[in-house]
């Protein structure tokens, strides 16, 4: 007998009916997955079905994460679920180049395709954002100051072996970092392109979280998986409080330790945020393409949403990775990175050059010049 039903309208073989086992399988997941989003939206149920004033003003103070009066539930204990994943995929071969997927960010100067990418992936990839003689420049005073500073044995390590060496506080450390930090042309031929694109996503008056430089030699660069704003409390609204942004220096693929990234874990295509308290982050991190390595070349400005998962990837070969590393905040946020103490400790030498938007970006000017309507002494004239 045919298999194939020649009055069919498809031009395949018909399909296979599930056998009992199997349906009974499916249907166990499926009700896991409808316990799992019950459960995260039982707050807002409850809230919504009774809880009386009396009984919670009784409670007190009382946050989600359940003794915590400062903080809703911390994205750490979240972020536990991948503890040591990073680590074990690389050893086992299974990240890959984001080249190998054609539908991920490629380097672009378009507007629309750099917003595009940014909000379907969690990130984009400004093209030749820096000429090859800009790139060069910073590298030599990035170069000569990690030189300073481990002869002076201050150097920032962030490997036991010593594989890796950060710079921090680049503002206090060179104007060619300035004026990359705030765009200018004369440090980054597309600094205004990447300005437009951090206003989009943070609003105007956005702050300086940290500027600092990445050297990363054979062996090191390996992090954890995080986000960027796991600071925050929980749950997040549907857009980032910040964004990473990455000045490349050198190549960046799997085997020159580019930075790791879960593209599209940041939200869904309705907006909500995927990072969520009840969230499985294993499952985001095995969704298509996974975790993969950006590929980019020297002078790509890489910016990211501060909710994607990502992390600093291991160098392969030999060589080192160069690149600066800049956070920004929304401007009603203080700086929200561990080197931002930079911001409240300037030399005068160094202030004296400062430009006002760096001022403000490093939050040692005021956040709004204009009156606010009050009267001054000497308007008032004497009271005695």
């Amino acid at each position: 007998m045919d298999p194939q039903d020649k009055n069919a309208s498809t031009s395949g073989p018909l399909p296979t009916v599930a056998t009992a086992e199997a349906s009974i399988k499916r249907l166990r997941k499926e009700n896991a997955t409808l316990r799992k989003e019950l459960e995260s939206l039982k707050t807002s149920v409850e809230g919504a079905s009774g809880i009386e004033w009396e009984a919670e003003m009784d409670r007190g103070i009382v946050y989600s994460d359940g003794h915590s009066s400062t903080s809703a539930l911390s994205a750490g204990r979240l972020l536990k679920q991948l503890s040591g994943l990073s680590k074990a995929r690389s050893e086992a071969g299974r990240i890959r180049n984001s080249s190998d997927f054609s539908y991920l960010p490629q380097p672009s100067s378009d507007i629309h395709q750099l917003e595009a990418d940014y909000v379907r992936w969690g990130y984009c990839l400004v093209a030749e954002a820096m000429s090859i003689s800009q790139v060069a420049a910073q590298v030599d005073r990035l170069v000569d100051q990690a030189a300073a500073e481990r002869q002076m044995e201050l150097e920032a390590k962030t490997d036991p072996n010593g594989s890796s060496q950060l710079v921090n506080n680049l503002v206090l450390k060179g104007q060619i970092f300035r004026n990359a930090v705030e765009f200018s042309e004369v440090a980054a031929q597309k600094g205004p392109l990447v300005d437009v694109l951090l206003t989009k996503i943070m609003g105007e008056g956005f702050g300086l979280g940290c500027a600092h430089g990445s050297i990363v030699h054979q062996g090191g660069g390996l992090q954890e998986l995080h986000i960027d704003q796991g600071m925050m409390p929980m749950p997040y609204p549907p857009y980032p409080f910040g964004s990473l942004i990455i000045w490349c220096y050198t190549d960046f693929d799997l085997e020159s330790g580019g930075t790791y990234v879960v593209p599209g874990s940041h939200r869904t295509a309705s907006g909500t945020t995927s990072f969520q308290p009840s969230v499985d982050l294993l499952s985001l991190v095995d969704g298509d393409p996974g975790l993969v390595s950006i590929c980019a070349p020297p002078g790509t400005c890489i910016i990211t949403d501060t909710r994607v998962l990502h992390c600093g990837g291991k160098r392969l070969k030999e060589g080192t990775r160069y690149a600066m590393r800049c956070h920004y905040n929304r401007g009603f946020i203080r700086a929200l990175h561990e080197q931002s103490s930079a911001n409240i400790h300037v030399p005068k030498d160094v202030y004296d050059v400062l430009s006002p938007r760096m001022k403000q970006m490093m939050g040692i000017s005021v956040y709004s010049s204009g009156q606010i309507g009050e009267q001054s002494v000497a308007s008032l004239g004497s009271t005695s």
